[in-house]
C-alpha cells in the first residue's frame, strides 16, 4: 500500500491510499485514491521533543496550566531546584490536549548553556521551531506570524534573561513579544521568579504527601509503612531527593529492615555521595548568576546560617539573628527570587534537601550522617539533629 499527503481540510491531513500489492492493477488506468483524513495530533512533533518523564506521578498542577494553554495563554512556570518544573512542562506537550490543539507543532528548547547573546538565543530558537537558522529577529517574526498555531517551552529560561547578564533586555523583549501572540502558546521554567510582562506567572511545588508517597514507593516497589512514610516527609516531599532515595533502594535491592538499618548505622555512604553530587548540580549553576555574584559572598553566608534553622528564621529578625552577615535583608529578596529560600508565616525557610546539602558543605566528611537524619520539625538548631 502506498500512502499520498494530498493536502489538509480544516485541521485534518487529506490522505490518498494507493491499492495493495494484492489488489489488480490496469497499468494504463489512472490512480484511484481514496481519501482519508489523519488527525495532526496522530504525527509526531516536528522537531521531535524530549520525552514525557517515564516516572510522573499525578499532579494537579498539570491540569490547572492545561487549561492556561487551552486558552494559547503564555505561561511562566516557576520553583526551586528539582522540584519538577521540566518534567511538568514535558508532560504538558505530551498530553493528548495539547496534541489534539497543536498537532505537530510542539516545540522545546533548552536554554541552559546557551550564550546571553541576541544572535545565540535566535540560532537555537530557529532549530527547536524546525526553520532555517536565523539569528535576525525580522526573519524569525516574519515566520512566526505565518505560522499555525504552536506551543513553545523554553526550558530553563532564567540561565538567559539574569537583570544583569548581556543584552538579556533584548532577550527578555523578545520572549515577551512572542508570548503575546494569539496563536503561540509560550511555556517558560525557571528557578527565578519570572519578570515577564503579560505571562501567567505558576509556581510548581514539592508533591503533595499523597504524590510523593506513591512516587516513592511505585519507584523502588518496598511495601508501604509508617516509619518509611515519615522519612518522605523529612525530605519535605522533595521530586529529586525521593527520586534520588527510591532508585538507591531498588539498585541496592533492599528490604525494608535493610533500608532502615543502613539509615540508622549511616551507612548509606553511596546514596550521601549521590545525593550531595545531585543536589550541587542542581544548586551551584544559581551562584552564576550575575545577581547573585553581585552579592559578593553574602548569599552563600546567608543561605549557611539560615539552613541551621530546621523551622525557619523569623523575617523580622534577620539583623538580630546574623549581624555578621553585611546585607542580609537584600540578600534574603534575591534568594527567594531565585526560590533558594522562601517566606512562609512571617518565617524565612529553606527546603530540607537544600538544607542538607548547605550544612553537609561546612562539615567533616565524618559528621555528615548526622546532617541526613535532621529533623525537619525541630524548632530548635542545637537540638535539630541527632547522631
Amino acid at each position: 500500500m502506498w500512502v499520498i499527503l494530498l493536502g489538509t481540510t480544516d485541521n485534518d491531513l487529506e490522505v490518498g491510499i494507493g491499492p495493495t500489492s494484492e489488489s489488480p492493477v490496469d497499468p494504463d488506468a489512472p490512480p484511484e485514491t481514496e481519501k482519508v483524513l489523519i488527525s495532526p495530533s496522530e504525527l509526531p512533533p516536528f522537531p521531535a521533543l524530549p520525552q514525557a518523564p517515564a516516572n510522573f506521578f499525578s499532579r494537579e498542577i498539570v491540569s490547572d496550566v492545561l487549561d492556561l494553554t487551552d486558552q494559547v495563554a503564555s505561561t511562566a512556570l516557576f520553583g526551586s531546584a528539582g522540584v519538577g518544573k521540566s518534567s511538568v512542562a514535558l508532560t504538558l506537550l505530551h498530553h493528548n490536549r495539547t496534541k489534539i490543539k497543536f498537532g505537530r507543532n510542539r516545540h522545546s528548547m533548552r536554554c541552559d548553556g546557551l550564550t546571553d547573546s541576541l544572535e545565540g538565543f535566535l540560532e537555537h530558537l530557529s532549530d527547536a521551531i524546525g526553520i532555517s537558522r536565523t539569528s535576525g529577529i525580522g526573519q524569525l517574526r516574519s515566520h512566526l506570524e505565518a505560522s499555525a498555531p504552536l506551543i513553545l517551552l523554553l526550558d530553563g529560561v532564567d540561565s538567559i534573561p539574569d537583570p544583569l547578564a548581556p543584552e538579556a533586555e533584548d532577550i527578555l523583549a523578545t520572549i515577551e513579544e512572542i508570548g503575546c501572540y494569539q496563536h503561540i502558546c509560550l511555556l517558560t521554567t525557571s528557578r527565578m521568579y519570572p519578570e515577564i510582562s503579560g505571562f501567567h506567572r505558576v509556581e510548581v511545588p514539592t508533591l503533595s504527601g499523597g504524590d510523593a508517597r506513591d512516587a516513592f514507593y511505585g519507584l523502588c516497589h518496598l511495601s508501604r509503612s509508617s516509619v518509611i512514610d515519615g522519612l518522605i516527609g523529612r525530605l519535605d516531599f522533595h521530586p529529586l531527593s525521593i527520586n534520588l532515595l527510591a532508585n538507591f533502594v531498588r539498585e541496592n535491592n533492599w528490604d525494608e529492615s535493610t533500608f532502615l538499618k543502613a539509615w540508622d548505622d549511616g551507612e548509606t555512604g553511596g546514596l550521601e555521595t549521590l545525593y550531595h553530587q545531585t543536589l550541587r548540580d542542581a544548586v551551584e549553576p544559581s551562584f552564576r548568576s550575575p545577581t547573585i555574584q553581585n552579592l559578593g559572598t553574602t548569599a552563600r553566608e546567608a543561605l549557611n546560617g539560615i539552613a541551621a534553622f530546621p523551622s525557619g528564621v523569623g523575617g523580622s529578625r534577620l539583623e538580630g539573628i546574623f549581624p555578621r552577615i553585611t546585607g542580609i535583608e537584600v540578600a534574603v529578596d534575591v534568594l527567594c527570587k531565585f526560590s533558594l529560600l522562601y517566606r512562609q508565616d512571617g518565617f524565612v525557610k529553606m527546603l530540607s534537601p537544600f538544607r542538607f546539602y548547605f550544612l553537609d558543605s561546612m562539615l567533616e566528611p565524618a559528621q555528615r550522617v548526622e546532617v541526613i537524619r535532621c529533623d525537619a520539625t525541630n524548632s530548635d538548631p542545637a537540638q535539630a539533629c541527632t547522631s
